[in-house]
């Protein structure tokens, strides 16, 4: 077995997991979308924007599909090492594949992660999820 058929397999098996937890949130379920591991404001401040991001939209009532609570997924996807192409077309394709997400916020900077434009442009050509942008206020 090929290193990259071992991503492969790992990305699905946790693909499938989130997917199996994302069914079992009441719909209409959304997401934040931005910088993370390359763009952005560097790893530490993005996963703090994202965390801010998550809990403001859950107090405003959104149900949040959270990729951090409850799971290991981007530790694990993190320590592996693996290609961000590869994450990106095993991990969060199929989760957005779903069409259990209804709504994706996209933080700003997104357009300077690989990660966020490709799933800009998937979301965009591929799903019926509606896009919405955060602004800078809301991580003040």
């Amino acid at each position: 077995m090929t290193n990259k058929q071992t991503h492969t397999e790992l990305l699905t098996t946790l693909a499938d997991g989130a997917i199996t937890r994302l069914s079992k949130l009441p719909q209409p379920v959304v997401r934040v979308c931005g910088p993370l591991t390359s763009g952005g404001y560097g790893y530490n401040e993005n996963l703090r924007r994202f965390r801010i991001a998550e809990e403001r939209l859950k107090m405003e009532g959104d149900v949040v599909f959270d990729y951090f609570k409850g799971n290991s997924d981007e530790l694990v996807i993190k320590d592996a090492g693996i290609k961000w192409t590869d994450v990106m077309e095993y991990y969060h394709k199929p989760i957005l594949a779903s069409q259990l997400i209804k709504k994706a916020y996209f933080m700003p900077k997104w357009e300077t992660s690989n990660g966020a434009k490709w799933e800009r442009e998937f979301i965009s050509k591929s799903t019926t999820i509606e896009i919405a942008e955060l602004s800078d206020e809301w991580f003040v």
